[in-house]
């Protein structure tokens, strides 16, 4: 059974609420205390859905229960193009999650990533992107630190999330991601003085993010193979 990358993102979720409570505005508590509800009732339903699978060792069982209001024709592909839907509604059906349920993991996996990386959070990002990747995140990181510099990355809203290829090549799915989002960046040195971007300019940002899994494994989690705006 897949159930996306939630179970790796419910973990950061719940390890940096206890980690950090007391040093967090209410604000973004609250937040995080909602995406952490969020997920554990996907989740619980996912697991119940779950419950009398023959076949626990992979996201291809024929006799894998589908998720409630998942029907054979997946929502949310009506705008995408014939070839990238039908390899999209294989993929999904092979891994019994819907349009809307990666869509939204997606999502919380960006939102992650680019507040990780402006918190210089390395154990995040080891967590959630491929290490090829993940070692040019680190590096970026490194090389931050070296200089003094600290990066303040306000993500404001994500506009919009739009699939725009997916394949499958000997049981590797991998599905590319268009994200179209609002962000406020700037970088300050060591006393606090801006020295890239504004605090008050806010930028869309057009991002494509590729993500990959190996169908055949037990392991629910979809990796992030590629980043570039």
């Amino acid at each position: 059974m897949d159930i996306l990358i939630f179970a790796i993102i419910a973990f950061v979720i719940f390890y940096k609420l206890n980690k950090q409570l007391g040093k967090i505005d209410e604000e973004e508590k609250k937040n995080i205390e909602e995406k952490v509800s969020l997920m554990r009732r996907m989740q619980e339903e996912l697991l119940k859905n779950v419950n009398n699978t023959n076949n626990p060792n992979n996201c291809e069982s024929d006799k894998m229960p589908k998720l409630v209001g998942q029907s054979s024709t997946i929502a949310g592909l009506e705008n995408i193009d014939p070839a990238t839907k039908q390899n999209l509604e294989d993929i999904f059906n092979k891994c019994n999650i819907s349009y809307d349920f990666f869509i939204a993991g997606a999502k919380s996996a960006f939102e992650m990533v680019l507040k990780a990386f402006a918190n210089s959070d390395s154990e995040t990002l080891k967590m959630l992107l491929a290490e090829k990747i993940y070692q040019g995140f680190d590096k970026a990181i490194t090389q931050r630190g070296f200089d003094q510099q600290k990066l303040v990355t306000n993500l404001i809203a994500i506009e919009s999330t739009q699939i725009i290829s997916a394949m499958t090549l000997e049981n590797n799915a991998s599905i590319v991601v268009k994200f179209i989002s609002k962000q406020i960046n700037y970088l300050t040195d060591k006393d606090e003085k801006i020295v890239v971007g504004k605090k008050d300019e806010i930028n869309e940002i057009t991002d494509i993010w590729t993500f990959k899994k190996d169908l055949t494994i037990l392991n629910p989690n979809w990796t992030i193979h590629s980043t570039s705006a």
